[in-house]
């Protein structure tokens, strides 16, 4: 498609007013162009009318467009939809209208055009397809599907659009594909699974202001609903699940924090209350959650004694995240005794069943016990905890990485086609640290 664009001639403008930024999709490489009004000339532009350097502000003459997406341009206040087009030259290119001093001139369809994404009609709009896991019921991991041919999602006014370089698998994802989370949480199908993403802001929604076009980002992005996942090329992500990815972070490293970050620390700070001096017992110590949460006790919250259950293949690293180990299993009880006779304060519990209940028998007088995976824990005086994305939050985690209080180990990385292994491996529940998916921007 070719529009016709403004031709600005011997005009020479220096002075801009700056009115946002949108995102540009060319084929499929992020771009980003200021969108700007002319100070000199906007007393006498139509109220529709924006014009984008692409270039160098000055005097040219230019005819020659492409089309390369259609984004909504805010001017002056009044909402408009144009496409934005790049110029096969210099400077401008503008929305329609015309005005004093500005002529429109016909463009030059040009000899041959850039690779976009493939593109289907639904009904009379234009739908561009993405890379995607997706399952369409609910079972093992061989349901899950990779496709070349899923919509690229539709970015809501508070999101921004994420293109994905990494997610990380959790528990919950493949117990969500399972149906275990039936009663809480709908499907609309088909599922796109994953809720931990980094990846690069490629188009902010009409009321965001706290992102721009090319900021990385992690978020955990879950909503009331499965659908639209992270295990994509895309995802629309409500900015309420986000915050800046950490610096001195990979993508990869990135991608494995979100969700293990907020349940360690919301744990640990907002029900466990864990205050200076006090010993902690963390059960699986070195897995996502556990690993991460015997670092904030440690290193952020001040707890003196951090227990960390965990086999003896990774004793060594709970101790080089400030833990003292012990084997889980019979007799951990007498074992966590023998490191604390005096008892623990508070017990963050990730296993359930009787390592919750042998816990509860290990607190000191007023000691806390919370849970996220057994609701039994209620029974026994304690707190079951489901963790909330929180934007806060998380951009404290974020800043906190930066800072190196904490760390994130990732064991292995799959490929997007390879997720349904991904998800195998994190179901037998023996990983240190965190599995991730990573997408190839090729």
């Amino acid at each position: 498609m070719v529009v016709p664009v403004v031709l600005v001639c011997r005009v020479t403008v220096a002075v801009v007013q700056k009115v946002d930024v949108v995102a540009v999709l060319d084929g499929r490489v992020p771009a980003a162009v200021s969108v700007y009004v002319l100070v000199g000339v906007v007393r006498h532009v139509s109220a529709g009318l924006a014009l984008v350097p692409v270039a160098a502000v000055g005097a040219v003459q230019v005819t020659v467009v492409r089309v390369v997406d259609v984004v909504a341009v805010r001017h002056l206040g009044v909402a408009a939809v144009g496409a934005v087009q790049v110029l096969v030259g210099r400077v401008f290119l503008v929305k329609g209208g015309s005005a004093h001093g500005i002529h429109i001139y016909p463009a030059i369809r040009l000899a041959s055009r850039p690779r976009t994404p493939e593109c289907r009609t639904l009904g009379n709009r234009r739908v561009r397809h993405m890379k995607a896991i997706t399952y369409s019921r609910y079972g093992g991991p061989d349901v899950l599907e990779y496709t070349e041919d899923a919509p690229d999602p539709k970015v809501g006014p508070d999101s921004v659009l994420i293109k994905v370089r990494a997610a990380s698998v959790n528990p919950v994802d493949w117990k969500c594909r399972e149906g275990y989370l039936d009663g809480l949480l709908d499907p609309v199908f088909p599922v796109v699974p994953g809720w931990d993403v980094s990846g690069v802001v490629v188009r902010p929604g009409v009321s965001v202001s706290e992102y721009a076009v090319g900021d990385e980002v992690i978020g955990y992005v879950r909503e009331d609903f499965l659908s639209r996942g992270t295990f994509a090329e895309y995802v629309a992500a409500p900015v309420r699940t986000l915050a800046r990815k950490p610096r001195n972070l990979s993508f990869e490293e990135a991608a494995g924090l979100p969700l293990v970050g907020l349940t360690a620390y919301q744990v640990l700070s907002k029900a466990l209350r864990v205050r200076t001096g006090e010993t902690v017992l963390v059960h699986a110590a070195a897995g996502g959650v556990g690993s991460v949460a015997v670092q904030l006790a440690r290193r952020h919250l001040g707890a003196a004694h951090v227990i960390g259950t965990a086999s003896v293949h990774n004793h060594d690293f709970v101790r080089e995240l400030g833990g003292d180990p012990v084997t889980y299993g019979a007799g951990m009880a007498d074992r966590v005794r023998k490191l604390a006779p005096g008892g623990v304060d508070a017990v963050f519990d990730t296993v359930g069943g009787d390592t919750l209940r042998d816990s509860a028998e290990l607190l000191v007088p007023g000691g806390r016990l919370v849970s996220i995976a057994d609701p039994e824990v209620v029974g026994l005086g304690g707190t079951y905890y489901f963790v909330r994305p929180d934007a806060v939050d998380l951009q404290h985690l974020s800043e906190l990485a930066e800072h190196h209080v904490f760390s994130l180990h990732v064991s292995e990385t799959f490929p997007l086609e390879r997720a349904a292994e991904a998800h195998r491996l994190n179901a037998e529940g023996r990983t240190r640290g965190k599995i991730v998916v990573t997408v190839d921007w090729g």
